[in-house]
């Protein structure tokens, strides 16, 4: 792709630059070469310091910062609630509902749900407060999303990170929550059909793209056995996205692109000034 001043920006709404750089950290020129604006995310005021080095204060890299809930713990709130404070993150998250069950934490019982509750409200409070988007963490949980949809919709913008549900609860929520923006990522290449389905669906005001680096490695084709191609994502597999987006959606590459920058600038406008 092209990256002229006129051409779309790649757009990376969810990575995590600290651990990326550990595995990669030749990204860091990358992210710059190709011109990308993105959404750093940390889980802890380490991470937020190490993120700040790694992206040298670079105004196309803004953060943010949520207590995540694979680890739904209040040991970090006070540096979050201090950096909310201090404008020093463009959003609160990634923070929601994790209950697919790999960890005691993550196996859904009524007393995992209460603490996992306690955590998110204490988070989405804070972004209400300070007038900050939401990026959510969502496994096994769509229904309280919908249940939480009318305080959700009063935000600046909720990004719904790696969106991988089907397509009618995807326009349903949009319904619900104007404001919410779904993130797609490598999901969309290695063949998730539900999250395809959605990205093909959705209207292009409410497409993000991302890649969640380190996270979501690509993978071979099915027909040749899905495995992993390297062992994490980074920077240049935005690309890819967008490809894949714009095949599903019947679209040229750039008009997607495009889209999907000025949604992200929409959102996140205020941080990249």
């Amino acid at each position: 792709m092209d990256h002229s001043d006129d051409t779309p920006k790649p757009i990376d709404a969810h990575f995590h630059a600290d651990d990326l750089y550990a595995v990669a950290p030749g990204f860091v020129d990358e992210y710059r070469e190709l011109g990308v604006l993105g959404l750093a995310s940390v889980h802890d005021d380490a991470g937020f310091e190490a993120t700040r080095r790694i992206m040298a204060g670079s105004r196309a890299a803004p953060v943010s910062f949520g207590l995540h809930p694979q680890l739904p713990v209040m040991d970090g709130a006070d540096a979050l609630a201090a950096r909310a404070a201090a404008g020093d993150i463009a959003a609160v998250g990634e923070c929601g509902f994790d209950f697919y069950g790999d960890s005691p934490a993550t196996t859904r019982t009524p007393e995992s749900e209460a603490v996992q509750r306690a955590v998110f409200e204490y988070q989405l409070e804070l972004a209400e407060q300070r007038g900050l988007p939401i990026v959510l963490h969502l496994r096994r949980a769509d229904d309280l999303l919908f249940e939480y949809a009318g305080r959700l919709a009063r935000l600046r913008a909720v990004i719904l990170h790696s969106w991988p549900g089907p397509a009618n609860e995807a326009l349903d929520f949009l319904k619900r929550c104007p404001s919410a923006l779904f993130s797609f990522g490598l999901p969309l290449c290695n063949g998730n059909k539900k999250a395809a389905a959605s990205a093909a669906a959705l209207p292009a005001s409410a497409l993000l793209t991302e890649t969640d680096a380190p996270y979501q490695p690509p993978r071979s084709p099915a027909s040749e056995g899905g495995r992993p191609l390297r062992a994490w994502s980074t920077t240049g597999d935005l690309a890819g996205v967008v490809a894949r987006l714009a095949t599903l959606r019947g679209k040229d590459e750039r008009s997607v692109a495009a889209a999907v920058e000025a949604n992200f600038r929409e959102a996140f406008g205020h941080a990249l000034r």
